[in-house]
């Protein structure tokens, strides 16, 4: 672990940040959602040539959520969404995340609640009801306020996260892998911090699929093909979503650590160490 004293602010909102389900009524004001809306301009790509769009929505949200979502829209209570897009046919979902993931941390930073609101198994309807373009990729909604400090709103996101299996900090073992595929370890040092706040990402149903191999001096990311936490059909495209979060959680780790590298997105198996077929590969992480 980091020395307490030596953690970046940027790193403690990382580690820090948890999804609030239930909001105070009252909207954040509007200095404050012109530094929301100016985020969207701050964040960086993987693939500069998809065109990133963020609508900030503080109409009718909970009745989007019930339309979206059915009954679990009622459980959710945020003044205000965000709806981040993207056009491209490069790695849509991956960059999607990992562009979203910063606004997000950057919204923990200044002590706005945030949640994901994941739209993929019914993207089309999002579409049509947010009247977006009809080749923008929506992996999900952001909704944000100031959380409910009411014992209730408490209560329930207690319990989802129980639920969800994210009641305390997951073992780096399960996720990270030292030269080779069958040999799951602790992350040398200079590693660490960059794994822990991987693994802290959300992910959809808490599905954390993401699997990390050193070798050679490089860090490949890959991310499981199928996982039944994702549920049915399209929803298994989560793991590409869930794979740009955890990478937008390393760049910004190393920004906040003083680390340098960049992320090398992967298209096959080419010259990739022995893994597991299950596995796909997403991306090297090439630190400089």
């Amino acid at each position: 672990m980091i020395a307490e004293k030596s953690i970046s602010p940027l790193y403690q909102a990382i580690m820090a940040r948890r999804s609030v389900r239930r909001y105070a009524a009252q909207p954040l004001d509007e200095a404050t959602l012109k530094q929301v809306r100016a985020l969207a301009d701050t964040v960086q790509p993987l693939v500069p040539t998809n065109r990133f769009t963020v609508r900030l929505r503080s109409d009718v949200v909970r009745q989007d959520l019930v339309t979206l979502l059915g009954a679990y829209g009622r459980l959710i209570t945020p003044p205000h969404a965000l709806v981040p897009y993207l056009q491209g046919t490069t790695h849509p979902l991956t960059d999607l995340g990992y562009r979203v993931e910063q606004i997000v941390v950057q919204l923990t930073a200044r002590g706005i609640a945030t949640c994901y609101i994941g739209t993929l198994p019914h993207e089309e309807r999002a579409r049509n009801l947010l009247e977006l373009p009809p080749d923008a990729r929506i992996g999900a909604l952001v909704v944000f306020g100031h959380a409910a400090e009411t014992a209730g709103g408490r209560a329930l996101d207690g319990l989802v996260r129980s639920v969800l299996g994210r009641t305390s900090p997951p073992a780096l073992e399960r996720f990270f892998f030292l030269e080779r595929a069958d040999n799951p370890a602790q992350p040398p040092a200079l590693l660490r911090p960059l794994i822990e706040a991987a693994v802290r990402a959300p992910s959809a149903c808490n599905a954390q699929p993401w699997r990390f191999l050193w070798h050679d001096n490089r860090l490949t990311l890959f991310v499981l093909r199928h996982n039944p936490r994702y549920g049915p059909g399209v929803a298994q495209q989560y793991n590409l979503y869930d794979g740009g979060i955890a990478m937008a959680n390393i760049t910004l780790a190393m920004e906040a650590l003083g680390m340098q590298g960049h992320w090398q997105l992967l298209s096959d198996d080419g010259g990739l160490p022995s893994h597991p077929s299950a596995w796909l590969p997403l991306a090297q992480l090439i630190l400089m």
